[in-house]
């Protein structure tokens, strides 16, 4: 359990926050226990990559977070793609393939994560609702994200151009190939600031857990709207439903 990080949930929102974030780090470690794994740790980037400016800390996602931003999104069985930008040791992939995804990919730019998220893999005695998983070592700012990809997360990976980026890079995923996509911000601190210049992001929740967190609507529609936010969010996500249905 990281008590650093109890501390800073008290004082960003007192004792209620920081119980809530004790209780899940003690609920995860339980998790990890159970299903043989072992995901969870803070590491400095610093240690993991040569360039590491724009990029953050290694550290994994809590349940608790992760299950509440996923309740968000309207899966359809074996079609919808889930992308991890940021998979580190690959805790939030192992999430994610609890859902009746087609496919899971988790992108990481160390390989030294990405070996530990092999080994969870292979460790892992729980079942799998998807057991397409592939890990990719790289540079999601470089390498792009799949043109079927239909949900993305991340938990605060990076901030600044290559953050910027890495919407770019979903933009144009997006115009290759239309359709929707749900992304999941677990942690909106840096993204905020960037919101702004990727109108065709649909708000579609603002929840917060230990974190301000962002659910977000994309489709090709928003995308080509003369760069123009959607003024009836609700009109624009029942026409996405009813295309992708």
């Amino acid at each position: 359990m990281s008590l650093k990080r109890i501390g800073a949930a008290w004082r960003r929102g007192g004792a209620k926050l920081a119980a809530n974030v004790a209780v899940d780090r003690v609920g995860d470690y339980w998790w990890e226990r159970r299903f043989g794994i072992d995901t969870a740790g803070l590491i400095p980037i610093e240690t993991l990559v040569e360039e590491w400016r724009g990029f953050h800390d290694y550290f994994p996602s809590a349940r608790t977070a992760f299950r509440e931003l996923m309740a968000h999104v309207e899966i359809r069985p074996g079609r919808d793609v889930f992308v991890d930008i940021g998979s580190g040791k690959g805790r939030a992939v192992l999430m994610a393939a609890q859902y009746p995804f087609k496919r899971i990919v988790g992108i990481e730019i160390s390989e030294a994560l990405n070996s530990a998220a092999r080994r969870n893999l292979d460790s892992w005695t729980g079942g799998l609702a998807c057991p397409q998983i592939e890990l990719v070592t790289g540079d999601a700012a470089r390498c792009g994200i799949p043109n079927d990809a239909t949900v993305v997360y991340l938990y605060n990976p990076f901030h600044g151009p290559t953050l910027a980026a890495v919407f770019e890079a979903i933009g144009r995923s997006l115009a290759l190939a239309p359709r929707r996509i749900w992304i999941l911000f677990n942690n909106t601190t840096h993204f905020r600031a960037l919101e702004a210049d990727f109108p065709w992001l649909v708000p579609v929740a603002r929840p917060s857990f230990e974190h301000a967190c962002g659910v977000y609507l994309a489709a090709a529609d928003t995308l080509h709207a003369e760069g123009r936010q959607p003024s009836n969010t609700s009109t624009v996500l029942s026409a996405v439903a009813a295309r992708s249905a």
